[in-house]
């Protein structure tokens, strides 16, 4: 299933992930003047294109532990999601 970035919402993350999004902002705005808030509503899509275009390794790096930790987040979150559905058809 695929998953938009639109419809990611920062809170419905785990904490790794929302962290190393916190890193990505504050280390793109200090090196490379980015205009990236954490406040913003769709900052998930916008980390994702800046990271895109940026050739700072530190940011690409960084941005590839998002990756990771974001997919690892959702497949969890599916499979939980997934079972408790399961779980109450059968109570029911």
């Amino acid at each position: 299933m695929k998953v938009r970035l639109r419809e990611i919402r920062v809170v419905d993350l785990n904490t790794r992930t929302i962290i190393l999004l916190t890193q990505f902002v504050r280390l793109a705005r200090v090196r490379e003047g980015a205009d990236l808030r954490m406040q913003q509503r769709d900052i998930i899509r916008r980390i994702f294109r800046y990271a895109a275009h940026t050739d700072n390794p530190d940011l690409i790096v960084l941005f590839m532990h998002i990756k990771k930790a974001m997919s690892s987040h959702i497949q969890k979150a599916n499979l939980e999601a997934c079972s408790f559905n399961v779980y109450q058809e059968v109570a029911a």
